[in-house]
């Protein structure tokens, strides 16, 4: 039985500010914790992190993929790796869900939304998501929006919600075809309430993307829009715990040199 759980928290590479905020949760988890910030250059940090909680004496390591959705080619990748990682540093490895719909995804955007709404009753609100690079996964991006408006529309009593993506590794030519599809969207809720739309990045930290790339996505439209992510927020601490909760009964039964995936908690 694992008497010494540590944490890794995995997250795409975002700016200082963002990357502190990872920090903070990490610090506030209450156990050995390290960042593996990774990008689409490999997943070399999520290898050292788990060796550096070894070295600690961690007999257990919670992977928690802080990212919008579990149909991430990156958590899936992440996921992956886990058995042999698992076998090479002789520990067992509980894998958490990403974001996906949780309660407090909804909670963290709804917030944010009601936050630059002027009358949420008589406006629009969209989701802005990063979305994949290939064709097979928008399905599952586009399915996950649509619930995550569904509930933010609900939670923040507003009158209509919608979400799109930009695709933004894509190549140039799909990108510029999905901010255009997410253009159409805004324009159409402006027109059903005839006010200003609510647009909400739906990105956990900050970067290029939110600071720049969006608001030019967005120019001469009729938006309330200020680029601020999901982080921080104290839902995401809270979030951060039942997946740490859920794995520490999970573990116990677990095997050094094993993997058990979490269900959402």
């Amino acid at each position: 039985m694992p008497r010494h759980p540590g944490l890794v928290l995995v997250a795409h590479r975002y700016d200082a500010e963002s990357t502190a905020h990872l920090d903070a949760l990490i610090a506030g988890a209450g156990l050995p914790g390290r960042l593996a910030a990774v990008s689409h250059r490999g997943y070399d940090e999520v290898g050292a992190a788990i060796e550096a909680l070894r070295a600690r004496r961690c007999d257990a390591v919670t992977l928690v993929p802080l990212m919008t959705t579990s149909e991430s080619r990156t958590v899936r990748d992440v996921a992956a790796l886990a058995p042999a990682l698992a076998r090479e540093h002789g520990l067992a490895i509980a894998m958490a869900p990403a974001l996906d719909d949780a309660p407090e995804a909804v909670e963290v955007l709804s917030d944010r939304a009601v936050a630059l709404a002027d009358e949420p009753g008589a406006q629009a609100v969209v989701l802005i998501g990063h979305g994949p690079s290939h064709d097979t996964d928008i399905p599952a991006w586009i399915e996950l929006g649509a619930r995550l408006a569904k509930g933010v529309r609900e939670r923040g009593r507003f009158a209509v919600a919608g979400a799109g993506v930009v695709r933004d590794d894509a190549q140039a030519e799909v990108r510029a075809t999905a901010v255009a599809d997410l253009r159409e969207i805004v324009v159409q809720c402006a027109a059903d309430t005839h006010r200003s739309v609510v647009v909400i990045p739906w990105l956990v930290g900050a970067g290029k993307l939110s600071r720049s790339k969006l608001r030019a996505d967005l120019t001469d439209l009729n938006v309330a829009f200020d680029g601020a992510p999901m982080l921080p927020h104290p839902a995401l601490d809270l979030w951060l715990a039942r997946q740490l909760a859920v794995a520490t009964m999970v573990l116990t039964r677990a095997r050094p040199g094993t993997v058990v995936g979490l269900r959402p908690a």
